[in-house]
Formats: structure tokens, sequence, C-alpha cells
């Protein structure tokens, strides 16, 4: 379990922003509910910063610290509150920890454009440490999946269990120009309906209302009135800088923790057979393969999501918590 209480000294005075803008958890809620999804006792996370490697980063810390340790790590140009369906789906039975990757979100712009890959894994090492999450498990989504099966197979005996969702040493030529063309594009807009619009086309599965709950916490306004993304525009020009396809196949042979491995049935990243094969190198690995969703899977069909990762961690934590009550998230008395 993690240490508890705030972690921004070393930021030079500087405080934790809000979690979110006024009214973000209620909007979430009733989202949640659109998609018919429920929750034990949910409840807001607390926003925090630590000093990391001369950085401000913040995460959400969503409670719970008595229970064992979840780590969430978000994708390329995403952020913390991407995996907020899911936070509020285990937070129950997992304390959960949703971390702002360097020039993304709320967290600090590194200096002179530093994110390479080295970089944004070193960050998440002295996170873990900072915080002392005591063998977390560690769940990530595309670039946050590969930063999380690269930590557990440098630290084998220092994972749980593992969620890689969305990532693979390859993927396919038309995903990786789908992104690059996406976040390559205009980086001000007029309204915020307008990105509605934007993010709508790369994710067909989710509805109007979804996406505008989402975008708020990826987006910010300009002293102009213009909406514009939160991550570093840097960023953009290293999106296929973060090492070898042979260097990640060989990590995946090191990874002893329980492992799933999640993908978008219609994903134009992931490749079918490219997930089965990392689960003939991982020991006792599985496979969820997660209808009506694509490459952001877990907010593109979040009730079976949430479903296979709550399965998951009930079958590989440890089953002392008062909220372990089964699959669903729901107890009878509720």
């Amino acid at each position: 379990m993690a240490a508890s209480g705030d972690a921004h000294s070393g930021c030079s005075g500087r405080t934790a922003p809000d979690s979110g803008p006024a009214g973000w958890f209620d909007d979430t809620l009733r989202a949640s509910a659109d998609l018919g999804l429920s929750f034990i006792d949910p409840q807001p996370p607390a926003s925090r910063v630590i000093e990391i490697n001369d950085l401000c980063l913040r995460y959400l810390d969503w409670g719970n610290a008595h229970l064992p340790d979840l780590l969430f790590i978000h994708g390329f140009a995403q952020q913390a509150h991407s995996w907020d369906f899911a936070a509020l789906a285990v937070r129950d039975v997992c304390h959960v920890v949703s971390i702002d990757l360097r020039g993304h979100g709320e967290s600090g712009r590194a200096p002179h454009g530093s994110y390479t890959f080295d970089e944004l894994y070193s960050d998440i090492d002295a996170f873990v440490s900072a915080l002392s999450l005591d063998s977390p498990a560690i769940c990530g989504l595309s670039l946050g999946g590969t930063l999380s099966y690269m930590y557990a197979s440098r630290n084998p005996s220092g994972v749980r269990a593992l969620v890689i969702a969305e990532s693979a040493p390859e993927s396919k030529r038309e995903g990786r120009e789908s992104i690059r063309n996406f976040t390559s594009g205009p980086v001000e807009f007029d309204s915020l309906d307008e990105l509605v619009e934007k993010v709508r086309v790369l994710t067909p599965w989710r509805s109007t209302e979804q996406v505008r709950s989402s975008l708020v916490h990826s987006v910010g306004r300009n002293s102009d009135g213009k909406w514009t993304w939160k991550y570093d525009p840097v960023i953009q020009t290293l999106h296929s800088s973060y090492g070898s396809p042979e260097d990640r196949w060989a990590a995946l042979e090191r990874i002893e923790a329980p492992t799933l491995l999640v993908r978008g049935e219609d994903s134009d990243i992931t490749d079918a057979a490219i997930i089965e094969r990392m689960a003939e190198l991982i020991p006792g690995s599985q496979i969820a393969s997660i209808p009506n969703a694509g490459h952001r899977v877990s907010g593109d069909n979040p009730v079976e999501f949430n479903a296979a990762l709550r399965t998951f961690l009930l079958e590989n934590l440890p089953d002392d918590g008062p909220g372990r009550t089964g699959s669903t998230g729901q107890t009878e008395d509720r």
C-alpha cells in the first residue's frame, strides 16, 4: 500500500490543481449511467503533485490507501482522467493512482523537449518509489502499456499483476498514421464543439456527450479564448522514438506477473496475431478481446473493459479487501 498524504512539497510551492472543472465528477457519473455503468461507493479523486526528475508531475489518488496499489498509465497525448471509468470500477478493491506523464495533462513540460522513452520510463520508476507503491498492479494503454510491460520486465518481482491494453512490440502502419495525422493537425480551435467533432471521427463508438465529458480534462483555453490541447506540442514529433521492436519483444519474456492482454476488436493499431504471440511469450497470460472498441479500448467500451479488468484483478490480488464482491462491481445491498 502506498504512503499517504500530499507529496508536492518539492515543487517550488506549487499546489495541486483541481481534479477537474466545476461539476466534472457529476458529469462523469451521469455519462457512466448513460452507458449502463454502476460503481460501488463512487468518490472523486484527490489531485496531487510530486517532484520527479526535476519536474512537477500531477496524479490522481482515488483513495482507499489500505488496499493493494494499482497504477494506471495513459497513452500518448492523453492524461490521467482517461482512466476515470476504470478507476471508479475498481477503487473499492484497489488503491488506484493515475498519473499524468511529463508534458501531458497538468504535469510539467520537460525543458528542451525531453520526451524520450527512457525519460518517461525513469519517471515511472521514480514515481513508484516516491509513492512507496507496494508491488503494484499496473495497467497501461498504448504508450502507457509499453511503459507498463517494460517496467514489469525490469522489475519481475515488483509487479503484482499487469494489464497491457492496446500495446504491442509491433503495430499497424495505418493506425500509427491515423494518430500522427490527428496530433499533427491544428492545435487551436474556435470552440469546444469543433474539438468534439474532431475526436468523434476517431471514436465512433462513443456518444457526443461522452466525448465532451472526457475532453474537458484534455483541453484548456488560451488568453484569446481559443481552445487548445494541454499536452506539450513537442511530443507530436517524438511519437515514433520509443525504442526498438526487438527490445520490446525481448522484454516480454522476462515478465513474471500475471498478465492480461487487452485488445479492441476493431483496433487499427494492434493485430490479433501479434497479441497471441505476446501471450505465448508471457507465462500464464490471458487475452481479453473487447467488442465494439478500437484502440482507445477503455473508453470505447468501458462496460466490457471494466468487467475484464475487475475480474482479472479479483483473481490476482490479495483477497483481503472489503469490496471483493464479484466481477460486476455491484453488491446486493446497494
